[in-house]
């Protein structure tokens, strides 16, 4: 089966990673990797190189993301449609795999439909209430013709939305898939790389744009202004992670950017998920508004501050602690999170996903599946 996957920034790569590995490593399957948007781009690390540093060569690479100048999401959104459609006329894939949510995802699902190829979908039947992503991911899970999704309560969401039960298929987080690496950066790489010793506690900080705060005015730095004044209220060791492409990252990067020159404070573009996954393995707690706070690290029973209501509606381990825009609640559980007896608790708590081999039960299901040609959509809705 000739398979095209789409990876367009380090948000993505960390879930794909596993699976494309898997399927470039199985003569069933013929990987066509396109690379584009904010792999392509200078301004967000070009981590493209990090995919080609995992092995990849990619079929495709499309840069749609401008090094300078004002980055819209409209933009964004259109000149993704038109590459992932010429990509897909050049490559022609038996299928298109997809992860999540994004403004990018939702143009490249657009475009596969436009030009006939089926779309398999991980990470769908997932809410994100503070993004505009919330939506388009919905919309996406009513393009795609397989579903691979993350826990069961989504698999049932998505099979009240009218999607054929028979085309739902939990496989748990293929980022977790991360845990079973042996190549995880160890504290004197990351601290050689970081100049800063990691001293603890360690908090990993990462701050995306709340999209649609963003699109209906709100003030931008309210919730990074929050999050930079309860850093100041906590001392510990700060890793903070640059935001992603969306409308309003200019403002909360200025306001990282600024925070990490701080003592025991380093910000960076992007580590790669050797480097990140190994952080995370000696955090001591997240605070953000980051999926990876409500997914990746409590796999690892690293304790999350998640603020605000970006990733409001996701299942969460008993290691989130939710709080709102408001530097001493932040700053009151961030705290909490770096309690021993806290800590304790949530390492003896089992996580809410499937720990591991994902990318195995996603192979798994693509064996058995034949992609629809045409690929026509039935909706099954049950009274």
């Amino acid at each position: 089966m000739r398979v095209a996957v789409l990876t367009t920034g380090r948000q993505d790569w960390g879930i794909l990673r596993s699976v494309c590995v898997a399927l470039r490593d199985d003569p069933d399957f013929d990987l066509r990797l396109l690379v584009g948007g904010m792999h392509c781009s200078d301004r967000f690390g070009r981590t493209e190189t990090l995919v080609r540093a995992d092995g990849f060569s990619p079929a495709e690479t499309m840069a749609w993301v401008p090094d300078e100048g004002e980055i819209t999401a409209a933009g964004q959104s259109a000149a993704a449609l038109a590459a992932v459609a010429d990509a897909l006329r050049r490559q022609t894939p038996e299928c298109l795999l997809v992860v999540g949510d994004r403004l990018e995802t939702i143009a490249a699902v657009v475009a596969a439909t436009l030009c006939l190829v089926p779309v398999v979908h991980l990470h769908g039947g997932e809410d994100t209430e503070g993004a505009f992503d919330n939506s388009f991911r919905n919309a996406i899970t009513k393009m795609s013709h397989l579903h691979l999704v993350s826990h069961p309560d989504y698999a049932r969401r998505i099979a009240a939305m009218g999607e054929d039960p028979a085309a739902i298929h939990v496989m748990g987080s293929p980022a977790l898939d991360n845990l079973q690496r042996s190549d995880l950066a160890t504290r004197a790489e990351l601290e050689d790389l970081l100049g800063l010793a990691l001293a603890p506690p360690v908090v990993v900080v990462t701050v995306h744009p709340t999209t649609l705060a963003m699109t209906l005015g709100a003030a931008g730095g309210d919730e990074v202004g929050a999050v930079v004044a309860a850093m100041a209220a906590v001392p510990a060791t700060y890793v903070i992670t640059m935001p992603n492409s969306d409308p309003g990252n200019e403002a909360v990067r200025a306001a990282l950017q600024k925070a990490a020159g701080a003592p025991r404070r380093t910000a960076v573009e992007a580590l790669g998920e050797r480097r990140y996954w190994g952080l995370l393995r000696h955090a001591d707690a997240v605070l953000g508004n980051s999926s990876s706070g409500v997914i990746e690290a409590p796999a690892l029973a690293v304790p999350t501050v998640n603020v605000g209501d970006r990733q409001r509606g996701r299942i969460r381990g008993p290691g989130v602690i939710d709080v709102g825009v408001d530097a001493g609640a932040m700053a009151a559980a961030l705290r909490t999170a770096l309690d021993p007896s806290f800590r304790q608790r949530v390492r003896a708590a089992e996580p809410p996903f499937l720990p591991g081999n994902a990318a195995a039960r996603v192979l798994s299901i693509l064996r058995g599946w034949s992609p629809p040609s045409p690929p026509r959509k039935v909706s099954v809705f049950q009274a």
